[in-house]
């Protein structure tokens, strides 16, 4: 019999998961993906996340308006390194590429930083589909874990009331080299990155001062986006 894997990934996010029956509906954007993408047949078995740690093996019954499936093999997969990575606004549209890879890297939380230098445009217009974005990355990484996207909030509002689970890192073409530091008790840590147009002197100092350490990727400035995805993969990496 063909394998639904031998076209798209055979991997569907299904939330609720955990405690989800042993045979279940699925509907709307992710039925539409599993009879248009992955053109599943009953009999055929796929993958499911629940996005917040759960893994399932799912038998299709079958393939209508509604998918339905049977639950098998349910497990709970637990995170190797929880990452919340504070961001600036990047610059027009690179939001979404932003999502997308931070969601395949396996960031746990995104928290947009609105700054004296710049702000997010239209959060709550865009919410929807950097949802989706969120979830395509999670089919992509076939992970255990979504990245949860925080609405914006004022920087000075986000340091007032944080307390840093672990080490606390920040972007900084003049800081000093990244130090992999042991994190809380599981391998939390939170990154800061400015907006396209920097941190202000005052917002340095800020975050200086409540524990964020300087530190430098590469030698040169980087862009928002491409300075979230470095420092992500120098923590994650590092903790793998």
């Amino acid at each position: 019999m063909r394998s639904a894997a031998d076209g798209a990934p055979s991997f569907v996010h299904v939330p609720g998961l955990a405690g989800a029956p042993g045979e279940i509906a699925i509907g709307g954007e992710e039925a539409h993906y599993l009879r248009r993408v992955v053109r599943v047949r009953p009999g055929e078995s796929v993958t499911a996340s629940d996005g917040e740690g759960t893994l399932a093996e799912l038998v299709i019954l079958e393939c209508a308006a509604e998918v339905r499936a049977e639950v098998r093999g349910r497990r709970t997969v637990a995170r190797r390194a929880t990452l919340e990575l504070w961001c600036g606004a990047p610059e027009g549209d690179r939001a979404d590429w932003l999502v997308e890879k931070l969601g395949e890297l396996g960031v746990a939380t995104l928290r947009p930083l609105d700054c004296e230098r710049g702000r997010w445009e239209r959060p709550a217009r865009r919410a929807g589909r950097w949802d989706r974005l969120a979830v395509a990355a999670l089919r992509q990484s076939r992970s255990a874990h979504r990245l949860r996207i925080l609405p914006p909030v004022e920087l000075r509002s986000a340091l007032e009331a944080a307390a840093l689970p672990g080490p606390a890192w920040l972007a900084d073409p003049a800081g000093g080299p990244f130090e992999p530091r042991a994190g809380g008790p599981a391998g939390e840590a939170v990154a800061a990155v400015g907006p396209s147009g920097g941190f202000s002197e005052a917002e340095l100092n800020r975050l200086r001062e409540k524990g964020f350490l300087p530190t430098r990727i590469v030698g040169a400035r980087l862009r928002t986006e491409t300075a979230a995805v470095a420092m992500a993969v120098l923590f994650l990496g590092s903790e793998s």
